[in-house]
């Protein structure tokens, strides 16, 4: 049976949101046009969804909790009930032993504290009503949160967010770069060409944090002073599009979100992420090579080097986006750069050998430090092996044909 409270709380410290979470069943949370459903047991949280952005946020923890799956290449299953499908997709993963019981519970976990913190910053700041069905509960239940605590350490989260004088900005607003040039002069140049790599108003800032492995509040306590000078706008951006279907790109006008001090248009970069060369005429079997590596120079003198050779190539420059391609495209060698920002060469090592289906692919290193602790740390990682920098073109082939022989 759904009950409607017809109920309007105004920001009162989340009397309302605490008073109606002891209860079994649906919580529906309504305000500024968006609604966020929690589903309860006698008190315990099993699930959270809704907002403005339910399959970026599925795609964001499903990327962090289980890197060896592809969320592009996971269907939503078809239901009329379209706010738990993601749920749903969960449970099937988890039958199918594709996640395990810790993985569950974990990307569980960060999608109930991001809802709940969605909730709180509407409940204080803005007016919101509430609906309860004691009917509608999932079949299946992967985990049971308390809820209570789960409040009191999303509160002190929105509390820090609040300080930091966003109260009224939501973390689901993308930034983008106003004057690049003067960006240089106000940050390290290691801060600036991370930032210049990252912000082109096509990630959250939650994507963000997650991008460069920090916590939201942690990534924000660098952007905030960026903010505050101007040199940094928030805009709102659409949730991405479920695989088969058209993704907009283009934010809309009149969305920017800026420190009014500020008055300049913002700036897009629009780095180029994924090179790939399509298969040789009439070698439609040729082997393909994958090279990560952030310089756009470098991969473009790898892909020469080895399509003339006669193999398919394709080169990634986004380190963040290297098992997911890697998995879509499967080569059968990779040339990995050590040195890139956000995700180094090691640690990119170590995630594609969790997969077994790469197991035993060959991987081979490329670095200007040819040390003793680089190899060390290489081997333990599961390098295949080193080869120096800047490349040699015939050293590349050597590599290539021997792990990848092409049949004359």
């Amino acid at each position: 049976m759904l009950v409607d409270d017809s109920s309007t709380d105004s920001p009162s410290g989340l009397l309302g949101i605490r008073s109606r979470m002891h209860f079994s069943g649906r919580l529906d949370v309504f305000g500024s046009g968006q609604q966020w459903s929690l589903y309860l047991y006698m008190g315990r949280l099993i699930w959270a969804t809704g907002g403005p952005h339910p399959h970026r946020r599925w795609h964001r923890y499903l990327t962090q909790h289980c890197p060896h799956l592809s969320p592009s290449a996971i269907a939503l299953p078809s239901t009329t009930d379209t706010l738990c499908q993601d749920y749903q997709a969960l449970n099937i993963l988890a039958k199918c032993q594709q996640i395990n019981p810790e993985q569950a519970v974990a990307l569980i976990r960060s999608t109930v504290k991001e809802i709940l913190f969605d909730i709180i910053q509407q409940e204080e700041t803005r007016p919101v009503t509430f609906k309860t069905d004691a009917q509608d509960m999932p079949e299946a239940s992967l985990a049971l949160l308390n809820a209570e605590h789960l409040l009191n350490e999303v509160q002190q989260q929105w509390n820090t967010w609040r300080s930091l004088g966003f109260a009224d900005h939501s973390p689901n607003l993308a930034p983008v770069l106003r004057h690049p040039e003067q960006l240089q002069e106000h940050t390290p140049e290691k801060l600036y060409k991370m930032l210049i790599s990252l912000i082109d108003g096509r990630r959250t800032l939650r994507d963000l944090a997650m991008l460069t492995k920090q916590d939201l509040l942690q990534f924000m306590r660098v952007l905030v002073p960026l903010y505050r000078k101007g040199l940094v706008a928030l805009i709102q951006i659409p949730d991405l599009a479920l695989p088969g279907t058209a993704q907009p790109s283009t934010p809309t006008s009149g969305s920017i979100q800026s420190n009014p001090s500020s008055n300049s248009a913002p700036q897009k970069s629009q780095p180029q992420r994924i090179i790939s060369s399509p298969p040789i005429a009439g070698s439609n079997r040729a082997p393909l090579i994958a090279c990560i590596d952030d310089s756009k120079r470098e991969c473009q003198l790898m892909e020469r080097i080895l399509t003339e050779a006669g193999y398919q190539f394709v080169g990634i420059q986004d380190s963040i986006q290297a098992l997911p391609v890697l998995l879509e495209k499967k080569p059968g060698l990779i040339f990995l750069d050590l040195v890139m920002p956000i995700a180094n060469g090691y640690e990119i090592c170590a995630q594609v050998r969790r997969v077994s289906a790469f197991k035993d692919i060959p991987i081979v290193i490329l670095t200007g430090s040819d040390g003793i602790i680089d190899r060390v740390r290489a081997k333990f990682v599961g390098a295949s092996g080193f080869l120096a920098k800047p490349v040699d073109a015939d050293r590349v082939l050597t590599v290539a044909r021997k792990a990848l022989p092409i049949d004359s």
